[in-house]
Order: C-alpha cells, then sequence, then structure tokens
C-alpha cells in the first residue's frame, strides 16, 4: 500500500487515484499536506502493465474474434491494468527519474 513518506499515514484507494489526474504524477499529502511523487519503480511497473492492454487489443485480432468480444476483451483489460497500478502504487517525497 501506498504511505506517504514524511507522515507514514496509509493512503486510501481514493486517495491513489487523485495522482493519476496530474500530468506530472504528483499531489499533496491529504493528511499533512507534503508533496508526494510516484516513485521510480512504480513508473517501471505502471508502463510493463500497460503492455497488458496493447497485447489485450491484438491478440484476438490473430484469432479472428467478433468486434464485440475484441472491444470487451480491451475494456476489461484496461481496467484490470488500473486497478492493478493503484494497487502496486509507491510514493516517494522526491521526484525520481532514469538515469
Amino acid at each position: 500500500m501506498a504511505r506517504c513518506t514524511e507522515c507514514h499515514t496509509e493512503w486510501t484507494f481514493k486517495d491513489k487515484a487523485k495522482i493519476f489526474k496530474t500530468l506530472d504524477g504528483s499531489t499533496k499529502c491529504p493528511y499533512c499536506g507534503k508533496k508526494q511523487y510516484i516513485s521510480l519503480k512504480s513508473k517501471r511497473q505502471g508502463s510493463m502493465l500497460s503492455m497488458i492492454v496493447i497485447l489485450a487489443m491484438f491478440v484476438p485480432v490473430f484469432f479472428d474474434t467478433p468486434l464485440m468480444v475484441h472491444i470487451t476483451i480491451a475494456l476489461i483489460a484496461i481496467v484490470v491494468v488500473l486497478l492493478l497500478q493503484l494497487s502496486i502504487i509507491k510514493l516517494s517525497g522526491k521526484e525520481e527519474f532514469p538515469i
């Protein structure tokens, strides 16, 4: 679970979802007010999870599935990936950049 790096309070699902609404991946802690960022490790894991959506969109093409089944699989994959990304998120007190 995501915890603030300053006050060590565990964030709720709703608090974590607010981080994805911003473009820079940061938000203020709802408990202490300090700015928190998504950690680099969480960003990398999230980008790997996004590959599931791409696979879910292209794999049914090879099996000649109907369009509605194809759309349903893609939508389910999007929802699953978003929920997984919210569950693996870790916070950092500073913005981390890859080297």
